[in-house]
């Protein structure tokens, strides 16, 4: 594939601490990704405090303090972790919105004071390990030295704090990118339509005195393709049965067009239909699919889309049996590739590092597949509709 997906490992590192019912990876490789970051921190403040006295090549001052100091990172990031974890099962899917969006005293109750409630906690359960482990007494209601109690308290404020900033700077970054792909959808629409509108008038035209059935036909699908696509493109997101409608109809007027050089296929449970997602996602790619698979091809060739329901998302396959993704990559291309990437700018955007855009041959080399990851559905399905 020539799209490089983001790693879930990535992922786990750098998207853990936002708010969400489902993440795109799994709840070990979060615990794993905290429990590094929380060691990382806690050893980056004692070499930080070396550095300011001093001491950063005495060992013997700093190197003892090393052991403690990365084990309370550790234990209290993951104190962090099953605290976040405890609200997204308790709380519903737009408070958790709210408080990603850190607008109100909540957010900084949740992304603030929880990290510095977790710190004085972290530091009084190493405390006591540490004795443990020198006298062999386990003393559960001794509270720990009032120095590293507010040293620990500060520099969990502190970093709690930051990472509250550095997520508002994140979402304000893709709050405004979102606006920026949304005005670039509107014009690649602008100049994909009247491509589209000049070609299929023509066609209707020159049916007309001919094939007037076949005329009524193309202009009746053409009516609905342009009446679904201007109300999607005034949507925020729209549903999956939507989206397909909007191909149905795209592909009704292609057919008309290719005549027998087309066949199409669709393969989409029942129950994903409702699922929810960015509008005019699959038409660019079913277009991608005939404009430079299939038309190509003297003999024309079968446009399947698929759907299928993941463990935390929803696949959709275009595939097509066309010239294949090396020969079309030879021919003049229109528009140089800016419909794949307004996708995927619009999914970053939209989802962050969580969905995908793959591009690869199709299976059995002929041909190409387009495979479109989103992390979100609304339900599984075993029923399929063509």
């Amino acid at each position: 594939m020539n799209a490089s997906p983001v790693s879930p490992w990535h992922a786990a590192f750098t998207d853990s601490w936002r708010l969400r019912k489902r993440h795109p990876y799994p709840w070990w490789m979060a615990i794993v990704a905290c429990v590094v970051s929380g060691m990382g921190v806690g050893a980056g403040f004692v070499l930080l405090a070396a550095l300011l006295s001093g001491n950063v090549l005495d060992t013997r001052w700093w190197l003892p303090s090393l052991e403690l100091s990365v084990e309370l990172g550790g234990l209290i990031a993951l104190m962090c972790l099953g605290s976040f974890r405890v609200l997204e099962a308790w709380l519903p899917e737009d408070r958790l919105k709210r408080l990603n969006e850190g607008l109100d005293r909540a957010s900084l109750l949740v992304f603030v004071g929880l990290p510095t409630l977790c710190s004085g906690l972290g530091l009084w359960l190493v405390q006591g390990l540490l004795r443990w482990r020198i006298t062999g007494v386990w003393e559960p209601f001794k509270p720990p030295h009032r120095s590293s109690l507010i040293t620990f308290l500060v520099c969990g404020a502190l970093f709690a704090g930051f990472s509250l900033w550095r997520m508002r700077t994140q979402l304000g970054a893709r709050q405004v990118r979102s606006q920026l792909t949304e005005a670039q959808l509107r014009m690649l629409q602008a100049q994909i339509e009247p491509h589209f509108l000049f070609n299929t008038l023509a066609n209707i035209q020159g049916l007309i005195d001919y094939e007037p059935a076949q005329a009524k036909r193309m202009l009746d699908a053409f009516t609905d393709y342009l009446r679904a696509s201007l109300q999607q493109m005034r949507a925020q997101e729209v549903s999956l049965g939507q989206e397909l409608d909007l191909v149905r109809n795209y592909l009704t007027v292609m057919q008309c067009r290719m005549g027998g050089r087309l066949q199409t296929r669709m393969e989409v449970p029942a129950a994903l239909l409702e699922a929810r997602l960015p509008p005019l996602l699959l038409q660019p790619l079913v277009e991608n699919a005939l404009h430079h698979g299939l038309e190509p091809r003297l003999e024309g060739g079968l446009l399947q889309l698929r759907a299928r329901a993941l463990a935390h998302g929803l696949q959709i396959d275009v595939e097509d049996s066309g010239i294949g993704l090396a020969r079309s990559r030879e021919r003049p291309r229109r528009g140089q590739g800016m419909a794949l990437q307004n996708i995927r700018e619009r999914l970053l955007a939209v989802y962050g590092p969580a969905a995908t855009l793959e591009l690869a041959d199709a299976p059995g080399g002929v041909g190409t597949l387009v495979r479109l990851t989103l992390p979100q559905q609304r339900s599984h399905a075993s029923d399929t509709h063509d």
